[in-house]
């Protein structure tokens, strides 16, 4: 988990977890796309783009509120939150 903290990008990370998150929801239940496309597999594929559009914009706005660059990982917001926290004190 450490290995994956260090590489990988804030937003390239929530977006993955949406990415994942959705496609399964909409396969499992069939609540999202599926109402508007016939083929299931479209239709999860399009649920899975969302939940990746979706978790890439909470990345950017995380990474954007402590003022780091897009290419931030995980341990970098940690510190900046961290830091936020002791100047409030």
């Amino acid at each position: 988990m450490s290995f994956i903290r260090s590489t990988v990008p804030v937003p390239v990370l929530f977006g993955s977890i949406g990415f994942l998150c959705f496609g399964l929801i909409d396969m499992f239940g069939g609540k999202l796309f599926k109402q508007f496309v016939a083929d299931p597999r479209p239709a999860i594929f399009f649920s899975a783009l969302l939940g990746a559009a979706i978790g890439y914009g909470v990345g950017w706005s995380v990474v954007r509120k402590f003022g780091l660059p897009h290419s931030a990982r995980p341990y970098d917001v940690d510190a900046a939150a961290d830091r936020a926290k002791q100047g409030k004190h």
